[in-house]
């Protein structure tokens, strides 16, 4: 839930599991008590007008408790950021690829092949790899001669990964 803040005092500093943690008692908008809110002293201060995300609870001992919801990050699982972070990957790894690539080509090749197209249809092939929605099928006798390794007899199965287009090799567009 959100809460607006209509007042806040700071009651000192305590240590935590993790560090040295402010504390502070907030009146919210709606409240008769003022909860006590915990905080990184590098996290911005709040102040009178800051609306907060988070949760109120009562603990019996201790009182009126809020605690801040985690925003973004790697502390939360959301779709959306984890889309944009696949897709920044792959638009890295993409360019470093094409760069990579280029190198090793005829200097009229290399500026012919180094265009923002190419570079996207790199990364956009990467991020539907990493997203499972393509995979490439390699004989398992290839992949082994490829980096040198002897062939099991065993396949490994590394789980499902729902649905996926398969295609070969060859069919890779770069």
């Amino acid at each position: 839930m959100t809460y607006k803040v209509v007042s806040v005092v700071k009651l000192g500093q305590i240590q935590g599991n993790y560090g040295t943690l402010d504390k502070y008692g907030v009146m919210f908008e709606g409240q008769t008590t003022a909860a006590e809110m915990l905080q990184k002293p590098e996290s911005p201060v709040v102040k009178p007008g800051d609306v907060l995300e988070g949760e109120l609870t009562t603990d019996p001992k201790y009182g009126l408790k809020f605690r801040r919801s985690r925003s973004g990050g790697f502390g939360k699982n959301d779709p959306q950021t984890r889309e944009e972070i696949i897709r920044q990957n792959s638009l890295t790894n993409a360019v470093n690829f094409c760069v990579g690539k280029a190198n090793h080509m005829q200097a009229k090749d290399a500026v012919d092949y180094l265009t923002g197209k190419q570079i996207i249809q790199v990364a956009t092939y990467f991020a539907k790899y990493s997203q499972g929605k393509v995979t490439v099928v390699m004989e398992p006798g290839e992949i082994a001669k490829e980096f040198g390794y002897q062939e099991t007899e065993e396949p490994v199965n590394d789980g499902e990964m729902g649905e996926q287009e398969q295609i070969e090799p060859s069919d890779v567009p770069f």
